[in-house]
């Protein structure tokens, strides 16, 4: 999905433009304050450093080693973050299927980033300098 970040006036006027114009049924969403570039730089070079130096432990015991995008799901979870999950195939478990960096509020990215580097510190993880 694409969007229009207001810098101006102009910019102003034609999204009104296009809200006037838009179909009765048209779906608009706006967020305020997403997440920076630098934010998101950030949780994915901490992401790469946790899923090179920590195995995750299931329910059952067994230690894996997971990608930076299994950790992101299991990091957003467990800061509340919306996770949406669908069946398997079989029907026999859940998986997760959403869990979208992208569209978090810089205040709750803020938040994530928070608990990847509380939960690393307390798993031995070492963060190279990330600004």
């Amino acid at each position: 999905m694409s969007g229009i970040v207001i810098a101006n006036e102009e910019d102003r006027i034609f999204l009104c433009r296009m809200v006037m114009g838009a179909k009765p049924g048209t779906l608009i969403e706006m967020h305020v304050d997403l997440a920076s570039d630098a934010q998101r730089k950030k949780m994915w070079a901490m992401l790469g450093e946790v899923s090179k130096q920590v195995p995750h432990v299931d329910m059952n015991g067994n230690a894996k080693f997971y990608a930076p995008e299994q950790w992101k799901i299991l990091f957003m979870h467990a800061c509340g973050q919306e996770v949406e999950m669908m069946p398997s195939l079989d029907g026999s478990t859940f998986l997760p299927y959403e869990g979208r960096s992208s569209k978090m509020k810089s205040r709750d990215m803020g938040e994530l980033l928070s608990c990847i580097e509380a939960w690393g510190v307390q798993n031995g993880v070492t963060f190279k300098e990330i600004s």
